[in-house]
């Protein structure tokens, strides 16, 4: 009899997640806050459940006799998901691990309380305003976040205390119990490493390279594999990733970790204890390694070894539209842009008469392109050359 895995999304970001589990033989019961969401259609049963409603969550687990639970690109509902493992016996994170790697505090004192490099920083509570003069115990630039936020949302840079005084505001619309912290702002060039753990072991599959905005703004967009890492930098990331993972107790998952290379080497900035998010972990990695981590994913939440051999050894490249904020579309063209070799999906998430919002973070991103190649510049190519026909495509006001 085939075993059924529950899904917890069904958003654009969950659509390999429900495939796979589909390609794997699984009965798939998805879960999404809303009614028609695009992965609605590829499960074999399907409830829209808001996203804090723990009762009705555990009643359809119940009623389908479901027999792991898996979420793919996002953190929302993470504790709900720890609370029902708890309960129900499910493989997943402990409330106490979801805590640790949700809460960007608590996630610097595993670090550091294990000897994790990663940027130093205070916790300030209670919405305070801090004076210029507490400020000078820092030194800038600095990096000012949300203490529980995602998506880039509230993540600022700033340079100065004017910078503060501006920001800090915007910083506190994403946190919701009015905390947020100050950190040292790290240079250097940005990775994300991918990995999964199973029984303990975490195998590294993969490094990607990121692009940001100009700053005082952190959304990334743009990711590139493989990185352009030597061997040495790749053993010296792996050592800090697998250290920083077991500190935070993450095991029988896939995670996705922030790293930055400093003049100090690699510097853990944050991790996700599940799938990369803007299509890294999906069709980014698929399309570089041959690995599924969708199905690898799956696999361990059903307590089965995943198969992480490396089948093939190619690029990928995903790349974000950005256009004029506040500028209004006037006409979407044809934008097929099928002719486009290595091409693998895009997608607008725009319209006619819509109005662009400032690219403060990723949901505010207009578009994306994802390329593949025999190596890393060919699908660069590619994904240069499918952005620009994709903003030809479209006439503004």
């Amino acid at each position: 009899m085939a075993k059924t895995i529950m899904i917890f999304g069904a958003g654009i970001n969950q659509l390999t997640l429900i495939e796979a589990a589909r390609e794997l033989g699984l009965t798939s019961v998805v879960i999404d806050p809303q009614e028609t969401p695009p992965g609605k259609a590829k499960a074999d049963f399907f409830y829209q459940v808001t996203g804090d409603d723990y009762q009705r969550t555990k009643e359809i687990a119940e009623k389908n006799n479901v027999d792991g639970i898996v979420t793919g690109q996002m953190e929302n509902p993470l504790k709900i998901m720890a609370r029902l493992a708890q309960e129900m016996g499910y493989i997943f994170h402990s409330p106490k691990v979801i805590e640790r790697s949700t809460n960007k505090y608590l996630m610097k004192q595993a670090f550091l309380a294990n000897g994790i490099p990663c940027a130093k920083g205070d916790l300030i509570s209670n919405g305070k305003l801090l004076t210029e003069e507490e400020l000078t115990k820092y030194s800038y630039p600095l990096i000012i976040k949300p203490l529980n936020a995602f998506s880039s949302k509230g993540v600022y840079r700033i340079d100065n205390y004017e910078d503060y005084t501006k920001i800090v505001s915007k910083t506190l619309e994403f946190s919701d119990n009015g905390s947020y912290l100050i950190e040292e702002f790290i240079d250097g060039p940005e990775y994300s490493v991918e990995t999964i753990t199973y029984h303990g072991e975490t195998t590294i599959i993969q490094y990607t390279e990121k692009m940001i905005t100009p700053y005082p703004n952190t959304v990334e967009i743009g990711h590139f594999q493989p990185a352009e890492l030597s061997e040495v930098q790749k053993r010296n990331i792996d050592k800090i990733v697998k250290e920083a993972i077991f500190s935070l107790g993450i095991d029988n998952s896939a995670a996705h970790t922030e790293v930055k290379w400093s003049e100090k080497g690699p510097i853990v900035l944050e991790i996700g204890p599940r799938l990369g998010g803007d299509f890294i972990a999906s069709y980014l990695t698929k399309a570089s390694t041959g690995i599924d981590m969708d199905k690898a994913a799956i696999k361990v939440a059903l307590g089965e070894k995943p198969d992480l051999r490396v089948t093939k050894n190619k690029g990928s490249v995903i790349l974000y539209l950005t256009l004029p904020p506040f500028s209004v579309i006037k006409k979407i063209s044809d934008n097929s842009l099928s002719e486009i070799p290595n091409l693998i999906s895009y997608y607008l998430a725009i319209k006619d008469r819509d109005v662009i919002s400032p690219l403060t973070d990723s949901a505010k991103r207009s578009g994306w392109v994802i390329t593949g190649g025999t190596n890393r510049q060919e699908a660069e190519i590619a994904a240069e050359c499918a952005i620009r026909r994709l903003r030809d495509s479209i006439e503004l006001l």
